[in-house]
């Protein structure tokens, strides 16, 4: 701990020595220098008086008269809290009904944790004392003693969470259950020893539990936009909108100030209410207008919507625009009617499709293929009216990706009844099921895909686009769009959501060097000994050498005994157990190598040979 700067850090010094001053003699005396500068009108003057009394009480918070050792056999508890700037924690034990510190703890805020609003400063202290005396409270019980009346609410172990709670305190309570203890609030005035440690703390390096915990809440927020992406909706506008914003940068002031649960959170400058981003108002225009693509209609808009953006009255803005909108309205359809087959829902992806054709539609046939599961669907694009064997081909190019289905169903067209279309089922073990003549709607899932893809092909009709891009841009847009279930296509069939451009609005995060996980590798020592690999007239040969020079984790720079260098990577060395002996180097060896074999009679020889004498030299074991 420094020496205080100014009377504030002062007052929080001495309220941490007043804390502890029944175990410290004469603190009165001692802190009388200090007390002087706190007196009204007084200058904030630190001479060396002051100083010898800091030093001299920061040595008696650190001695045996304070500090206690640990003890299997005494009650735990551990107090934390936060500041602005860092976080603290202090483990202590209970002697006589007094509290007794065993060691003490404090950590800087990092650059994004130091813009979280209060209430989540003081759950971040609570995990970074409960991971970092892990050691000490892991498996016994122990008191959690906090200053945040609504965490000692939040993070009790017998009560439920309000439903408003934050996504970060979530996930840090989920952290807590895997402990044994029971909370204590204590009020701010009689923390004060807690309070002047965060507001001192030590800078740490190390990535504890406390950060990756944040990394993960991190990850949640920067999944939850992933739909709604355009040019102008990139993280760094919705942050500047939101200041502007007089609401939600009212919201934002007092989350970083006031001390009480929100149902918001924010991460990297952008709040974000139950995962969904926030949107100041004058980027909802373009969040809906990304919303509409396509013209997915009033609730796939709201379902999309539901995961990943919000702001008042969301829903009524969706409605009004469809409801607007010239080209949804000429293609609205009458309300559905109750399905006439009910079809069991499959128990693996693909094993049931359903195919039919769509078309001619702008010059151009379609060919459908639904899972019956999941609801992906495939389509393939056609010139010319299709038949038997277009139709196999087609089929073909799709199964080579997904797999041949256990089911097909289809109506009962030539295309689909004739010997060879059987033929081509039969050999790939796939079983024929027809709906009954006249009854399209049995075959509904392929039914409700073609009259999608005419309605938003006609939609698109103005769009100066060939016909296989806007295919893609449908397909792509319903892939990633969420069902009644609240999954899209791509996350029950990939168990994955796919990327698409609403990205670009949240921040990049990246793992910093500390938490790359690099690959085992043998590491070899600047001049240590090795052997090379050559390959002479494509015959492997090895070479002695001395390791000169490392390059990152797998390249090395080798001096060989001949006296040039060569680089190589580490899985063409191999350490050598062969050492120098006496006045045998490694240019004499060169050297020798170079005699012998300018020798007429090795010249001779069929195959060079290095003499045992020479050999003898040299330490093989």
């Amino acid at each position: 701990m420094q020496q205080p700067r100014n009377v504030q850090e002062l007052r929080q010094f001495l309220g941490m020595v007043t804390y502890y001053s029944r175990f410290i003699p004469d603190v009165s005396t001692i802190t009388y220098p200090l007390r002087k500068l706190l007196r009204k009108n007084q200058k904030f003057y630190w001479n060396k008086e002051c100083q010898q009394a800091f030093l001299k009480l920061k040595e008696e918070i650190s001695s045996d008269r304070v500090l206690v050792p640990f003890d299997l056999e005494l009650a735990v508890t551990l107090a934390t809290d936060a500041s602005p700037v860092g976080v603290a924690a202090v483990l202590s034990h209970i002697v006589d009904n007094v509290e007794k510190p065993v060691v003490f703890a404090s950590r800087s805020l990092t650059k994004a944790e130091r813009n979280y609003f209060q209430l989540d400063r003081e759950a971040l202290a609570i995990i970074f004392g409960v991971s970092h005396f892990i050691n000490y409270i892991y498996g016994r019980h122990f008191v959690l003693i906090t200053d945040s009346q609504p965490l000692s609410r939040i993070f009790h172990p017998k009560t439920g969470f309000p439903k408003m709670t934050s996504a970060r305190l979530l996930r840090y309570a989920s952290f807590l259950a895997g402990f044994d203890y029971t909370v204590k609030f204590r009020k701010g005035l009689e923390n004060q020893f807690m309070d002047c440690l965060s507001r001192a703390p030590v800078n740490q390096n190390c990535i504890s539990a406390d950060v990756s915990i944040n990394d993960e809440v991190h990850q949640v927020c920067a999944s939850a936009i992933f739909e709604i992406s355009s040019e102008n909706l990139t993280a760094d506008a919705i942050i500047q909108e939101t200041e502007k914003d007089q609401e939600l940068a009212q919201i934002k002031r007092e989350l970083l100030s006031s001390p009480v649960n929100s149902d918001y959170i924010l991460d990297s400058g952008i709040l974000f209410r139950n995962n969904r981003i926030v949107i100041p108002k004058t980027l909802q225009p373009t969040v809906l207008n990304e919303l509409h693509l396509t013209h997915i209609g009033i609730t796939k808009m709201k379902q999309l919507a539901r995961r990943y953006c919000i702001w008042k009255n969301i829903d009524k803005d969706i409605e009004n625009l469809v409801k607007s909108c010239k080209d949804c309205s000429s293609v609205k359809h009458s309300p559905a009617m109750a399905p006439l087959h009910h079809w069991d829902l499959p128990i693996n992806n693909w094993d049931r499709i359903h195919i039919d054709y769509a078309g001619p539609i702008q010059g151009f046939h379609y060919l459908i293929v639904v899972d019956a599961k999941s609801r992906w669907v495939e389509i393939k694009v056609l010139q010319r009216s299709p038949n038997s064997e277009i139709t196999m081909k087609l089929l073909n190019e799709i199964f080579a990706t997904h797999g041949y289905p256990l089911v097909m169903v289809s109506d009962n067209v030539s295309i689909f009844t004739n010997k060879e279309f059987k033929y081509f089922c039969c050999t790939n073990g796939i079983k024929q099921k027809f709906i009954a003549p006249g009854h399209p709607a049995t075959n509904g899932l392929a039914e409700r895909n073609v009259q999608t893809l005419k309605d938003k092909l006609k939609l698109m009709s103005s769009e100066n686009l060939p016909i296989h891009l806007k295919v893609q841009r449908i397909l792509f847009r319903y892939r990633a769009t969420p069902l009644a279930n609240g999954k899209s296509p791509a996350e029950m069939y990939l168990n994955r959501k796919i990327r698409i451009k609403l990205d670009a609005m949240f921040p990049h995060y990246e793992m910093t060097s500390e938490q790359k996980k690099k690959p085992r590798t043998r590491i070899i020592k600047v001049r240590e000994r090795v052997r090379t690999k050559f390959f002479v007239n494509n015959k492997l040969n090895w070479k002695l050498g001395v390791v000169t020079q490392k390059f990152g984790h797998l390249h090395y720079i080798v001096k060989l005994a001949e006296g040039r260098e060569v680089k190589r990577h580490i899985n063409q060395i191999q350490k050598s157990a062969i050492q120098k002996n006496r006045l045998t180097t490694d240019r004499d060896l060169g050297d020798y190598d170079q005699q012998q074999r300018s020798s007429p009679l090795i010249r001779r020889s069929a195959r060079f040979r290095r003499p045992r004498a020479y050999l003898q030299d040299y330490d093989l074991s």
